[in-house]
């Protein structure tokens, strides 16, 4: 055979390898295929699962808005505070949600798809449990599904645009999110100082008529209050002291102290050498247990300043010595727990409004039952954190929980207090930072963690009448303070608040210290005296609210505007955040 006509066999190998080419590239193009239907179908199921989160994220968090904003009408009076599962902010966190998610391109159902719970604090674990179902509701969950077999279906599955190449036609999807309105840690950071009794007594602002109601007022407080001194059936108050026996009160011109108290017959004797008519008010012990019917050397005495006040007074009531003079003594020079222990029984102003504020707001967070918790701090001369309270008729003590959910404990408190309860000026400045060190503990001490709880809100509501005059004799502005970076309202660069008066630098200093720490500060002026400009500067560095009770026209119209502004202050919740890890329905 010719060599020509002869098989090669190279020719042979190189079709065979072309024919396993084929194969391969075949099936290679087939797993190519595969790889890209699946990365198509995978990446429309990541883009389809992101926009259903997305949007469920939205309808959570506009749904708890229904919830905040229904909080807020409560606190303008305009329905209640407790939302259980019939409220019409149910309703219309319902709706709210499903208008968001269909914004958003998505569906849901708002009566299967929207859950209701309630978030509250487990002291044992220091967790924030949900209970589904259960009220009052700071919780709103939404579900958003595309689950239904049904290709019809408004929440139908996924179809895939090649899912004929896995034999899977369309693929379930189903996203969650859930908003709560966080529960906060506040504390009352209260002005108890002498000021707080001005607009009751003869040296206030109020018109004439209007100081007289209020003294008349005072005095058949404790009129008919019937205490009586200890260990004895005497009441305090009687209908008469000697010749003490009006209001508008009985004239003496003498000058002379003991003539007057001679004339008013206040040092009369009963037959065992007690006094017959004594001085009402005698203090109490250091344990805050009211003192003993005073001797009559000592009922003298304190009747003699009663008098020396009376005859300094200018006016109408100049040597005129009765029931309103006497009030008005009382509030004015005998104002201390340790001068005067029944005061606090008295309707004293501004002092008893802002009382009524405090037992409004306590009354109001005990009918939202959102998981808030309470502390008093009061300040005068110096702060005093009020977490326990004894005067021989009751006995609190808070001091292991002083931040708690014992509202009726924290009102008793503080109502059981009076204007200039332990002295008389104005420390702003260690109120605030009594309330921060109860809130997140003291700088100087490390085992001092305060008593805030790790998931709530630290809040703090300063309220005050009057200037700050009082701040610690070392202090000074730190020389780098940057005013605009706390008060630039206008967002020009420029501060809209300074002050060279180092008092309140020390008290606005404080407020940001707070706030450094996350602390939200609210304020409150009472009256024309306080410092407005001052507590607006501290809301706006503290991201919360100011709220000015004006008053001086009338003890109606302040009761009325105190008990406004601590309904808003409560009403304020914190903005709805999200929860991330979730438990089961």
């Amino acid at each position: 055979m010719s060599t020509l006509n002869r098989p090669r066999r190279g020719s042979n190998l190189l079709a065979q390898r072309r024919g396993v080419i084929v194969v391969l590239t075949g099936f290679l193009l087939c797993v190519l295929f595969a790889f890209v239907s699946l990365s198509v179908d995978s990446g429309r199921v990541v883009l389809t699962e992101t926009e259903m989160q997305n949007a469920v994220d939205a309808a959570a968090l506009a749904a708890s808005q229904e919830i905040t904003a229904a909080i807020y009408a409560a606190g303008q009076g305009e329905g209640p505070a407790n939302l259980d599962s019939n409220s019409i902010a149910v309703a219309s966190a319902r709706a709210m949600a499903a208008q968001v998610a269909q914004a958003n391109g998505v569906y849901i159902d708002p009566a299967a798809d929207v859950f209701f719970g309630k978030r509250g604090h487990d002291p044992n674990t220091g967790t924030w449990p949900i209970q589904w179902g259960v009220g009052p509701f700071n919780v709103v969950k939404v579900v958003a599904r595309k689950t239904n077999s049904d290709s019809t279906a408004p929440d139908a599955e996924l179809p895939l645009a090649f899912g004929w190449a896995v034999g899977k036609e369309s693929v379930p999807i189903q996203t969650t999110a859930t908003a709560f309105v966080e529960a906060r840690d506040l504390v009352l950071v209260l002005d108890f100082s002498g000021s707080m009794n001005d607009d009751s007594s003869l040296d206030g602002s109020l018109s004439a008529a209007q100081k007289d109601a209020a003294l008349d007022n005072i005095w058949n407080t404790l009129r008919s209050s019937g205490v009586k001194w200890p260990g004895t059936t005497q009441e305090k108050f009687t209908a008469t002291f000697g010749n003490i026996n009006s209001a508008a009160g009985t004239y003496v011109s003498s000058s002379t102290t003991s003539t007057i108290l001679s004339t008013l017959k206040l040092n009369q004797r009963n037959t065992d050498g007690t006094p017959r008519f004594p001085f009402p008010q005698a203090g109490r012990n250091s344990n805050g247990t009211p003192k003993s019917r005073p001797s009559a050397s000592t009922s003298d005495s304190l009747w003699n300043g009663y008098i020396n006040y009376v005859k300094g007074l200018s006016g109408s009531y100049n040597k005129r010595y009765g029931y309103r003079t006497l009030m008005s003594y009382l509030q004015v020079e005998r104002e201390r727990w340790s001068e005067s222990e029944d005061l606090w029984r008295a309707p004293c102003y501004p002092y008893t409004a802002v009382k009524d504020g405090a037992s409004l707001f306590l009354g109001f967070l005990g009918d939202l039952d959102f998981g808030d918790e309470v502390g008093l701090v009061s300040y005068a001369d110096y702060a005093v954190r009020e977490d326990s309270h004894s005067d021989g008729e009751v006995n609190i003590n808070l001091a292991s929980d002083p931040i708690s959910t014992n509202y009726e404990a924290i009102d008793t408190i503080q109502r059981r207090h009076q204007a200039a309860h332990y002295a008389s000026f104005t420390n702003t400045g260690d109120g605030i930072l009594k309330g921060r060190e109860l809130l997140l503990g003291a700088d100087n001490d490390p085992n001092d963690d305060g008593h805030a709880r790790y998931g709530a809100r630290p809040t703090m509501i300063v309220m005050t009448d009057g200037l700050a005059n009082r701040k610690p004799s070392n202090w000074s502005l730190p020389g780098n303070f940057n005013w605009a970076k706390w008060t630039d309202y206008d967002g020009n660069g420029t501060a809209d608040y300074s002050t060279s008066d180092t008092n309140k630098q020390y008290a606005f200093w404080e407020a940001t210290e707070c706030v450094r720490r996350g602390v939200t500060l609210h304020s409150i002026g009472v009256g024309n005296s306080a410092d407005n400009d001052l507590l607006r500067a501290i809301a706006f560095a503290g991201n919360g609210i100011f709220i000015s009770v004006p008053g001086g026209t009338s003890i109606a119209q302040m009761e009325e505007e105190m008990l406004e502004a601590f309904s808003q202050i409560a009403a304020k919740v914190p903005p709805a955040s999200l929860v991330y890890e979730l438990s089961a329905d």
